[in-house]
């Protein structure tokens, strides 16, 4: 199979910003984002609509988003994309992405939540390596030092990842695959579509935010029906944000490790959780695409390549 890869990052580069789902509330921190990305010696150029707003969720419609987006795709100049929040209608984009002239132009297009809907789908339909990793919204002066450097190591260096440090082993085991994955809530409407992952040997990775333990089960049942569970190698957990126990108080309830447990009862793979990534200031930068290994006799979680070269 043939990975692409952008080429990584380094001062003087110009790279793109656009707003491909909710419409930015934040602008002083975005705006200190963007001051950041210039201290970091990049040019920045923003979208044309990237502080337009639509029905109160929707940065501009359809035709003006999707606008930004693909004239970033276009232009050669640009080595990357950065998107400034996550949000709900990514995926009405996805038919409208210029493929074509990703193959052709590969560069870095980065973000989390919603947004990983289109990372997802850029690499099934490309094998362009995608990023996982922050979005510009909250400021980055206000992320972690630990974010700011797995962020330059992925975008800025060409080697390895290597080694994530700190994470609860649920499942035990060893697997290698390749990485796909983000926010579970917004990835199950790629599921059954042109734009789905190809599950086969696949480490997946997801996180959540704001649901209940009865939508968890929901959304694990539907990696059962579309035959991902049984082809997946391993699964990785990130950082689960305002999990609710349940909807109705007459109902028990058991924990999340239960559920997860108990949905995939029948699967070997290994499977580790708390790993720093979602909706927290903490987290690692995560190449969709290159290939990664779990090992939980050695508590071992790599990124095993890099996501950009030289």
């Amino acid at each position: 199979m043939i990975i692409r890869r952008a080429r990584k990052l380094k001062p003087g580069d110009k790279v793109g910003v656009v707003s491909p789902s909710e419409p930015i509330v934040f602008r002083n921190k975005f705006k200190s984002s963007i001051r950041e990305l210039e201290e970091m010696g990049l040019e920045v150029v923003l979208g044309e609509n990237v502080f337009k707003e639509y029905r109160g969720y929707s940065a501009g419609t359809v035709e003006e988003r999707i606008k930004d987006l693909n004239t970033m795709i276009k232009d050669r100049q640009v080595k990357a994309i950065f998107t400034s929040l996550g949000g709900f209608t990514s995926n009405q984009l996805l038919p409208l992405i210029n493929y074509s002239a990703i193959k052709k132009n590969p560069k870095i297009i980065i973000g989390y939540s919603d947004i990983s809907v289109l990372l997802n789908a850029i690499y099934v339909k490309t094998k362009l390596i995608t990023f996982h990793g922050p979005t510009l919204e909250f400021g980055i002066p206000h992320w972690k030092k630990f974010t700011r450097d797995h962020f330059e190591k992925a975008l800025f260096e060409s080697g390895p990842i290597g080694k994530i440090k700190a994470f609860k082993v649920l499942k035990s085991g060893k697997a290698t695959g390749r990485l796909i994955g983000g926010n579970l809530s917004v990835l199950r409407t790629l599921w059954g579509t042109k734009f789905s992952p190809k599950w086969r040997d696949t480490i997946f990775f997801w996180e959540d935010e704001n649901i209940t333990f009865e939508d968890l089960e929901h959304f694990l049942a539907h990696l059962k029906l579309v035959g991902a569970l049984e082809k997946m190698r391993g699964m990785v957990i990130g950082k689960l944000k305002n999990i609710y126990k349940f909807k109705s108080k007459r109902r028990k309830a058991n924990t999340v490790e239960q559920i997860i447990l108990e949905a995939t009862k029948n699967y070997n793979f290994p499977i580790i959780m708390n790993v720093d990534f979602g909706h927290f200031p903490k987290q690692i930068t995560i190449p969709i695409g290159a290939k990664a290994t779990i090992d939980t006799s050695k508590n071992l979680f790599s990124i095993d390549e890099a996501g950009v070269v030289d």
